[in-house]
């Protein structure tokens, strides 16, 4: 398809397959090479492009379809512009056969056009389309799952810098290479098979763009045929190298996830071998990406990270032994992998003063902080104690919400509650601790992530879009629907709240004014398992 602006940011199944489907008996008409198909959709409109975004299969009944040649012209022009893949045709009530006239201008054109018989709706053909996609997209999930568990067997290799090379060539199909290593990288030839034994003058120069303080993180090129993908390993000017990846097609989806978990990888290794840097848990770390939790063999070591045994100021002074200890507070029987474990999650309480994530005394090495927020896995030392721990946060100018105890294995379902009570801690005005075991949640646990994405509807995607709908709805809910509050809690005009709202009414087809809806939507931004 010439001159087409085929969309290239999504996933798309071929469009023989959904042609090869015998429940549709639909039939090619003009083939022209067999572009991607990222949705199918129905318009009579007479210039329905300026709302395409392309990689549609475009299905129409010809309603509205131009009478005159150079009217044709137009239409198809416009459709291949746009991007779009392929015009479905659909025989009757308007037309017995696709006309004459629309053939000659989809072949000029090198638009692929398909007919659909008479028995087969529309419906049909969008839901075949989706369940293709579906398909796909469960294939791209089990790649990479074991991507993961390849890559993650690569770091504990004796040369692991390679083998994780090694391992991301197969994954992308291509080739991989290490340029300018820092001295901290780990031996190695730092390239696979196929890689250029010199980079070429375009890519010296990117990889010098890459390696400068100020200079983009990323960056792509043609280069001997293949299509070079870039990125800086660590963060100039504490960089590791610049990882390149060729083959011939464009990355997708999961092949861009698969590179960026084998640059942290990288990055990882070259951080643990400097001699000033602290030993990695590489038990701990294998057990996480290749399980998605903790093995028993693994759960001890979470212990002694998340019990730091006194570190951080006034540790000792303000909480009681972790797991396994004796006395008051101990929540351990002091067997390997009984102890029990809290999510804490936090954000600035609003007052003049915050201590600094890093110097709180939180007594635990596992904290992942940012500018306005911050979690950690805290070993469990009894409600009495973590009350008392919540308050001292206070002082220190962070409101906390904190789960309930839990084995290792149940960490990402703390978590999940954790973040839940920190968005109720702006109504009540304070901290918050998980207590007692909720029926509810007990009851709904193995389907909540099914339901919560199948409540939410478009407001489950992973887009920058979505994700902002769902903290205005949170931030909306968790003031009971007070504009002003939700605005200062999001740091906008409640004008903007408003129209997000009305938004989210629009796209869900729901009244947020019934509270059985309300309840049901915060129900499933409680339970999804998402960052938005």
């Amino acid at each position: 398809m010439s001159g087409a602006a085929t969309r290239t940011d999504g996933r798309t199944v071929p469009l023989s397959t959904v042609v090869g489907r015998r429940d549709l008996g639909l039939a090619t008409v003009v083939a022209a090479g067999d572009p991607g198909v990222g949705w199918a959709v129905v318009s009579e409109l007479a210039d329905p492009a300026a709302y395409l975004r392309g990689g549609e299969l475009l299905l129409t009944a010809g309603v509205n379809l131009p009478g005159t040649r150079a009217g044709l012209c137009d239409y198809v022009d416009s459709l291949a512009a746009a991007g779009v893949s392929a015009i479905g045709f659909g025989l009757t009530p308007v037309h017995d056969t696709v006309p004459a006239a629309l053939v000659e201008q989809c072949r000029a054109r090198g638009l692929p056009l398909v007919e659909v018989p008479r028995p087969t709706p529309f419906t049909a053909v969008s839901q075949a389309v989706g369940a293709e996609l579906e398909k796909l997209h469960m294939r791209d999930l089990r790649r990479l799952g074991e991507a993961h568990q390849a890559l993650a067997l690569a770091v504990t290799d004796a040369v692991p810098v390679d083998r994780v090379l090694r391992v991301l060539a197969e994954a992308l199909h291509g080739w991989a290479f290490l340029a300018r290593p820092s001295a901290s990288v780990p031996e190695g030839a730092h390239r696979t098979t196929g890689a250029p034994p010199e980079l070429d003058p375009q890519l010296r120069e990117l990889t010098d763009r890459l390696t400068r303080p100020r200079g983009p993180r990323s960056a792509k090129a043609r280069s001997g045929g293949d299509e070079v993908f870039l990125h800086t390993v660590g963060t100039p000017p504490e960089e590791h190298g610049v990882l390149l990846v060729g083959r011939a097609a464009p990355l997708g989806i999961t092949d861009r996830a698969v590179l960026r978990t084998a640059t942290a990888l990288l990055e990882l290794l070259a951080r643990t071998f400097r001699e000033d840097a602290p030993p990695v848990p590489e038990r701990l770390l294998t057990g996480v990406l290749l399980e998605g939790g903790l093995s028993e063999e693994a759960a001890p070591l979470l212990a002694g990270l998340a019990d730091s045994g006194g570190e951080g100021p006034d540790t000792r002074a303000t909480l009681p032994p972790g797991p396994g200890a004796s006395g008051p507070g101990a929540s351990g029987s002091g067997a390997p992998g009984s102890a029990a474990y809290r999510v804490l999650h936090a954000r600035p309480a609003g007052g003049a003063y915050r201590t600094l994530p890093t110097a709180l005394p939180l007594g635990t090495r596992l904290l992942e902080a940012g500018p306005d927020r911050l979690r950690a896995v805290l070993a469990d030392r009894g409600d009495a104690a973590h009350r008392d721990h919540l308050d001292l946060l206070l002082t220190h100018g962070w409101t906390g919400a904190l789960s309930g105890p839990v084995p290792p294995a149940e960490l990402t379902g703390a978590n999940r509650r954790a973040a839940a009570l920190l968005a109720r801690t702006r109504a009540v005005g304070g901290p918050l601790m998980e207590e007692g075991t909720d029926p509810f949640e007990a009851l709904l646990a193995p389907a909540s992530a099914d339901l919560a994405r199948h409540v939410l509807g478009p407001l489950a995607e992973e887009t920058e879009s979505a994700r902002g709908l769902r903290r205005t709805l949170r931030a909306w809910l968790t003031r009971h629907g007070n504009w002003d509050r939700a605005a200062a809690d999001l740091g906008t005009h409640r004008n903007s709240v408003r129209y997000r709202i009305g938004r989210i009414e629009r796209d869900l087809g729901v009244d947020l004014a019934d509270a059985e809806q309300r309840m049901r939507l915060w129900f499933a931004l409680t339970r999804l398992r998402s960052d938005g």
